[in-house]
C-alpha cells in the first residue's frame, strides 16, 4: 500500500518510510501527520509533525531538526548543511 494512514479519532497520520510519489509535503497540505524523518532513521522514534523541508520535501522536527525562521519557508538541517548554511 502506498499510503497508509491511521487515524487515533483527532489526527489522521502516517507511518510508512518516505515515498518520493507521495511525499510529506503532500501529506501535510492533505492534513496527514508524519514522522520526522531524521528522528525516525537516526534515533527510531517516532515524533510526528506538519512541519516539512522546502527543498527535499520531508518532515522535520521544528526547532530540532529543522527551522522556519520567518525569513521564508522551512528547512531541514540536513538541507541546511549541504547548502553551506544559507536560507533560501
Amino acid at each position: 500500500m502506498a499510503h497508509e494512514s491511521k487515524s487515533n479519532g483527532q489526527k489522521v497520520f502516517d507511518l510508512s518510510n518516505y515515498n518520493e510519489k507521495y511525499s510529506d509535503e503532500q501529506k501535510i497540505y492533505s492534513g496527514t501527520w508524519v514522522p520526522c524523518r531524521i528522528c525516525k532513521q537516526i534515533f527510531l522514534r517516532v515524533r510526528l509533525t506538519l512541519r516539512f523541508c522546502r527543498t527535499c520535501g520531508r518532515a522535520f522536527c521544528e526547532g530540532e531538526h529543522g527551522s522556519f525562521t520567518g525569513r521564508g519557508p522551512g528547512v531541514c538541517v540536513r538541507c541546511y548543511k549541504t547548502r553551506g548554511g544559507e536560507l533560501r
